[in-house]
């Protein structure tokens, strides 16, 4: 089913009919709560709506598309203005100055000229090209229907801060095990190609009887030296490839679900991914969002496919007349002291603060776990080269050993 305008948006649904059945199709709205309420007008329950994805374009001098410190930057400074007393239609052209020759440039303009011509703040940025999150978008829609914009960017900002946060902490952490492991390889590298050839005369040699072991590394390192240029090329390759692969987000999302199963590393991933969930939904609440939308955006704060697949039914079960805490009690997300907070929040009305609350025990649950995967990952590494670089060693040596028998 297609319906609309040539200058509407158009959106991809799965939704629920009267009998329970799923149905699935496209519609034509001017937005995504106008395509909701599209499908609620024809007696349909969304499941799930999602526009098509615009073509990507160049922002800004430097030719590449606004990062999360840019959106982060612009969403703090568009807060300050609006809180400061200065008109919605004041404050988006005077950051379109400022950032005329910035990544954030094209996004602005697009956006200033939408305003101009009476679209929500929600809708302009939506279709700017600026690349806000989902729960971003929300909170900006749900600061104007109840006058409270300048709060709602605030949350917004808080939020967006918070993963920001969150994301260079681990980058940070990452920093040593990433050059620890680097060094060892390009110390087993040069051993390789510079060391163990140097001994390739003791296999011509007829007085020594060379093991096995050592011929295998001495022949191989000699074939590498021989082939230097190729091995060097196809590791560019192999690189450049693996760079490829991981720019693509279904890639990305693939190896981090594998990730997710692994021992240690998986409850991690689980913990980051559950804590920024939680408090995406919290921040989402606290600005009047009301729950079964506020579920559905906050899905798109999950990074792993199986939590996403976890959330896909909770908010049919939510219309059902279930509770967050009963929906969410049967996943296993959260132990029970915690599960019991949402419980608590339920009952007394504060349910956006326990959420919170909850995400911010989750994200301290996670670091302590990442204190320990690193802790892991630190030592494998050392024992791992070392184990290398010990067997090409020993390797060498039983040569040398095998030619002095042979001499006495």
């Amino acid at each position: 089913m297609l319906t609309g305008s040539s200058e509407s948006t158009l959106f991809h649904y799965r939704a629920l009919d009267a009998q329970g059945e799923t149905r699935t199709g496209q519609l034509m709205a001017a937005s995504e709560p106008e395509a909701l309420r599209e499908l609620l007008r024809q007696g349909l329950q969304p499941v799930s709506v999602q526009g098509e994805v615009p073509r990507p374009v160049k922002l800004g001098a430097q030719g590449r598309a606004p990062g999360l410190a840019d959106q982060l930057v612009l969403v703090q400074e568009l807060s300050t203005l609006l809180g400061a007393g200065i008109s919605l239609s004041e404050a988006l052209p005077s950051l379109e100055q400022a950032y005329a020759n910035t990544p954030l440039g094209p996004a602005l303009r697009m956006a200033v000229r939408d305003v101009r011509s009476g679209a929500k703040l929600s809708d302009a940025l939506r279709g700017s090209g600026l690349g806000l999150p989902p729960y971003v978008l929300a909170l900006i829609e749900a600061g104007e229907a109840s006058g409270a914009l300048a709060a709602a960017l605030a949350d917004a900002a808080s939020q967006m801060n918070h993963e920001r946060m969150i994301g260079q902490e681990l980058r940070n952490a990452l920093v040593y095990p990433v050059v620890l492991v680097l060094s060892g390889i390009v110390a087993v590298a040069v051993i390789f190609v510079g060391v163990v050839p140097r001994f390739a005369s003791l296999l011509k040699s007829s007085r020594a009887d060379v093991p096995a072991l050592s011929r295998w590394i001495i022949e191989s390192g000699l074939f590498v030296q021989q082939n230097l240029l190729a091995f060097g090329l196809g590791a560019g390759a192999l690189v450049l490839l693996a760079a490829m692969l991981l720019s693509n987000p279904g890639v990305r999302a693939n190896a981090l679900a594998g990730l997710a199963r692994w021992p240690v590393i998986g409850p991690w991933l689980m913990r980051i991914d559950v804590g920024r969930w939680a408090t995406v939904l919290g921040t989402l609440l606290a600005n009047r969002v009301a729950i079964v939308k506020a579920i559905e955006l906050s899905a798109g704060a999950l990074r792993i496919e199986r939590l996403r697949a976890d959330l896909a039914g909770t908010a049919r079960e939510l219309e059902r007349g279930r509770s967050l805490s009963d929906v969410l009690g049967g996943k296993g997300w959260f132990p029970p002291a915690r599960l019991n907070l949402i419980r608590v929040g339920e009952r007394s009305g504060e349910l956006p603060r326990m959420l919170s609350t909850l995400g911010a025990m989750e994200t301290e649950a996670a670091r302590v776990l990442q204190k320990r995967v690193l802790t892991l990952i630190e030592p494998i590494a050392i024992l791992l080269i070392g184990a290398v670089i010990g067997v090409i060693m020993v390797a060498v040596m039983m040569a040398i050993t095998s030619l002095n028998s042979v001499a006495v």
